[in-house]
């Protein structure tokens, strides 16, 4: 905007300088206009470096890419296609169309009456057809747009989640960031003091030392009281020796003996670290290997949870089954007494059922001929009425056809009606209006006319009045108006030819209405004329529809009536078919049930040894099973002692590393006393005598302490591998009680078969009692009864049999539920111990949780100080450096040239910082953008 009005300022200062011409001097304008081009050109650089503007050309240039990549899309290609395609027929249409349009008004004009030509309503269904096909794929092209415009739209959704996420990444970087910062500057703050500190310990001046003849107080970490000796001894000193400067070599052998002990330390600390890694990468191996343990043991106990849930429902649903199944029975077995007596009255039904067959049939006889002699009447009379239909159907074509020619021709008269009234009617129009116009502008004429006549009036009576003050001025004036009146005159003349040109035109128009409406009135008697046509065959058309309407319903009834004879006569032939069908099923089955009563008794002695074979089995099976848990048990046992023998050993080494901790912080205690004891008390720098064994036994140690910890991590591994097969043979141990639970229950669906085919055997039995009372009824032969009772003999004796047989199976059935019962009792129990053995497990692996997290935090306070040491191990390095650097520089004009050498490089670095916050920054903006 700012630019924008600067060039605003300097074109309208160019227009003022144009328009003025010199007004301003040439050296002022010049300068001004440089001025302003400068102010331009800074605003310009300024908007160019400018973040924002930089971020909106990273934008435009993204959503560029973005429209290029969508354009390049396939579905966007095909709608730019088809709409180049579309456009490409509407202009040719068009085209066509107005060419059209343009011979047809050419035409007009030399012949108004011609009529319309054919092709012209051709063009027009094509150009529609068109029109329809244009539309269509209009409507395609804005379903695959709207398409588009869902995927583009689900496109930027994602992408906006996906800028959030990154947003959020962010602000967690900059926090951290910030957080390293912040830790940096406490670090820099504690070198910077540690650094004083040295620099004080190391440059000030020894108040006093001790010669080698004199006794020295010693440095040694085990003794605490460094400071209190010293007081004592310091106060003994003679002022010579306080005033004795210091020896440089008692000052370098100092520095390198700290500097050796140092580095010893480092490499030791380096070690330590190295060890410390390895271990705390195995213990996250360990500890994601005990995390999916415990996800696996979360499964199967909720596996187990919803087993227990399916059989106790399994259990209530067998109940309810049973229960059903009882009742079942009963209302079967009434059912089967209410059948026997329906069997019997049946039977009674069919013999007389039989008598009225052969009367039925002599009925059928007759009645079927009678029916064949009306069939063939009926096809007679639909013969004749088929042929007078298609008489009337011919006549009927005809007249449509004739019909049709005329409705075409006198639409097209009306066409041609029509747009001649159009064109008469607007012709007459325009002439009035044209009308108008002119008696309008005649009017203005008229008035200008009288107007000039006053006018002229006035001037007269001046001129006789001013005749001899002014006569030439008169004449002049008269000349004037004479010559303005000619020319007026001239103009009314012109208007009056073109009033009398446009009457002409006007009666010419008259008679050509006059004899349009002549043409007119003779198309509409001839309209008419049709009209009354079309009415006359409409009127025949209706009557003879009518009477081909009463011929169709004659025929629907007559082909009723036939349908309905085939139908009845289908009917008597299906149902003496059926009777006959019945007659020998029920010979059939007579002779069939006994056949399938004998084949019954063997298979049902073949079940029965089969269900004792299988009970057998089962009895060993569950013994196999008791056993296997038996040994289970046992198992558990031993793995809780083994728990319990683990978490004893992790308290134990929980104490062990409390110990070494307690150790490692009086250890550093007593190093940080030493060292305030040597800044208060500066002495001549000495070695301990036994801070270098102190530290070799210190790492030793700690060498030991992390060796244990190896072996005990490789025996916890072992003992988890060997619980992890354990589980895994009592899971497949469970499979396969899950599967000898499968095959009792379809043990007892068998039982439950073999119950219901005794129920039927019994069932069966007392039909064969009830037709051999009916055929003795039937027959009643003495020869014949007496066979009877020996074969009611012998059923009663196979009865008997059969009775004792399945009173041995029910006595089996209940043996087996009695074991099925034990075994159920069994496998409650099972999933107790189970049970029990998983909570046992769950507590177990609470309190492995625990010890990890205690030994993590263990490791992590062992991280910390190793990190601690380092880091004084670094200011210690640094601190020894910058001494170096320092007694390096006694001379002032080195101080003052290193002095700024120092300011040089912050500058430098404050501008490096700077930049990179600048390019922080612009990163920020550009991943808000996108």
């Amino acid at each position: 905007m700012i630019v924008k009005f600067r060039e605003d300022q300097i074109m309208r200062l160019e227009k003022l300088h144009k328009e003025s011409r010199g007004s301003f001097l040439p050296e002022e304008q010049d300068r001004l206009l440089s001025e302003l081009r400068d102010e331009i050109q800074t605003l310009r650089e300024q908007i160019e470096h400018h973040p924002r503007v930089a971020k909106y050309a990273m934008e435009n240039h993204s959503l560029r890419e973005e429209n290029r990549r969508l354009r390049l899309l396939e579905p966007v290609k095909r709608a730019q296609e088809m709409d180049a395609k579309a456009i490409a027929k509407l202009e040719k249409t068009f085209l066509e169309v107005s060419g059209t349009e343009q011979n047809d008004k050419s035409q007009q004009g030399f012949l108004p009456k011609v009529a319309k030509e054919p092709c012209s309503l051709a063009n027009t269904e094509k150009l529609k057809a068109q029109l329809l096909q244009i539309q269509s794929e209009l409507n395609n092209s804005k379903q695959e747009y709207e398409e588009f415009k869902e995927l583009t739209r689900k496109r930027q959704l994602e992408l906006e989640s996906e800028l959030q996420s990154l947003q959020k990444a962010n602000l967690n970087l900059e926090n951290l960031l910030e957080a390293t910062k912040a830790c940096k500057r406490q670090e820099v703050s504690q070198l910077n003091k540690l650094h004083a500190e040295t620099l004080k310990i190391i440059t000030t001046p020894t108040k006093a030392y001790q010669l080698w003849s004199r006794p020295v107080p010693k440095l040694s970490p085990e003794t605490g009281s460094f400071g209190s000796t010293h007081t004592q001894n310091s106060g003994k000193l003679d002022n010579d020796i306080l005033n004795e400067p210091v020896p440089p070599e008692m000052n370098e052998q100092a520095f390198e003996a700290i500097s050796e002990e140092l580095r010893m330390v480092q490499e030791q600390m380096s070690t330590l670290q190295v060890k410390l890694d390895e271990e705390e990468h195995k213990n996250l191996k360990l500890q994601q290997r005990i995390d999916k343990l415990e996800h696996h043991s979360t499964q199967m106990q909720e596996l187990f949870s919803s087993e227990r849930t399916d059989w106790t429902k399994q259990q209530q649903q067998h109940l309810s089954q049973l229960n059903a199944l009882e009742k079942q029975l009963q209302d079967t077995q009434t059912k089967n007494d209410f059948l026997k007596s329906e069997v019997h009255d049946l039977r009674v039904v069919l013999h007389s059922a039989d008598k009225e067959l052969s009367s039925v049939k002599l009925e059928y006889g007759s009645f079927k001929e009678s029916q064949e002699q009306e069939l063939n009447n009926l096809s007679e009379r639909h013969m004749h009425i088929q042929l007078q239909l298609d008489n009337v159907r011919l006549e009927n074509e005809k007249l449509l056809e004739s019909k049709a020619c005329l409705q075409d021709s006198y639409e097209n008269l009306q066409e041609v009606m029509k747009f001649e009234i159009d064109q008469l009617s607007k012709n007459l129009q325009n002439c009035k209006k044209e009308n108008e116009t002119l008696k309008s502008d005649l009017n203005n004429l008229m008035e200008l006319f009288e107007a000039e006549k006053e006018r002229n009036n006035k001037l007269l009576l001046q001129f006789e009045e001013d005749k001899e003050n002014s006569s030439k001025e008169i004449l002049d004036v008269l000349e004037a108006v004479r010559q303005e009146k000619q020319k007026e005159m001239a103009k009314c003349e012109q208007q009056m030819a073109k009033v009398q040109k446009l009457e002409e035109s006007l009666c010419a128009t008259e008679k050509v209405i006059s004899s349009l409406e002549k043409s007119r009135d003779a198309d509409k008697e001839v309209v008419a004329d049709l009209m009354s046509q079309i009415q006359e065959l409409r009127t025949s058309v209706c009557e003879k529809t009518e009477t081909i309407d009463t011929l169709k319903q004659e025929l629907k009834d007559i082909n009723c009536k036939y349908d309905c004879a085939l139908v009845d006569k289908e009917e008597s032939k299906v149902l003496i078919k059926r009777q006959e069908a019945e007659i020998l099923d029920l010979k059939e089955t007579l002779r069939l049930r006994i056949l399938s009563e004998d084949i019954e008794r063997d298979m049902l002695c073949e079940d029965l040894a089969h269900a004792t074979e299988q009970l057998n089995t089962l009895t060993e099976a569950s013994k196999k099973h008791s056993a296997l848990l038996q040994s289970a048990q046992e198992e558990l046992t031993r793995k809780e002692a083994l728990i319990q023998e683990l978490q004893q050993e992790l308290n134990q080494k929980k104490d062990e590393v409390e110990q070494k901790k307690n150790e490692y912080h009086f250890k550093m205690r007593q190093l940080e006393h030493v060292m305030d004891s040597a800044a208060e008390y500066p002495q001549s720098p000495k070695t301990p005598p036994h801070f270098q064994t102190h530290l070799a036994k210190l790492l030793e140690t700690q060498e030991r302490e992390i060796e244990d910890g190896r072996a005990s991590k490789i025996s916890l591994q072992h003992l988890v591998t060997k619980l992890s097969e354990d589980r895994e043979v009592k899971n497949a141990e469970i499979l396969r009680m899950k599967e000898q639970l499968s095959e009792m229950d379809n043990l007892r669906l068998e039982a439950q078969q073999l119950r219901e085919k005794n129920w039927l055997l019994q069932g069966q039995l007392d039909d064969l009692k009830r037709q051999k009372d009916s055929s003795e009824q039937d027959h009643p032969d003495d020869q014949q009864l007496k066979n009877e009772q020996e074969e009611l003999i012998k059923e009663r004796l196979a009865k008997n049999k059969l009775v004792e047989e399945m009173l041995r199976t029910k006595a089996d059935l209940d043996e087996v539920q009695s074991a099925l019962q034990n075994k159920e009792t069994a496998c409650l129990r099972m999933t107790k111990e189970v049970e029990r053995t998983r909570t046992l497990e769950s507590k177990a692996f609470q309190e492995k949780e625990q010890l990890r997290s205690k030994l993590e935090e263990l490791y992590e306070e062992r991280e910390r100080t190793f990190q601690e040491m380092e880091v004084l191990r670094k200011q210690v390095e640094c601190l020894a450096e910058e001494n170096g650097k320092l007694l390096g520089h006694q001379n002032p004009n080195q101080k003052i040239h290193y002095v700024v050498r120092l300011r040089r490089e912050n500058v430098r670095l404050a501008e490096e910082t700077e930049k990179l916050r600048a390019e922080n920054i612009f990163l920020k903006e550009m991943k808000k953008s996108f």
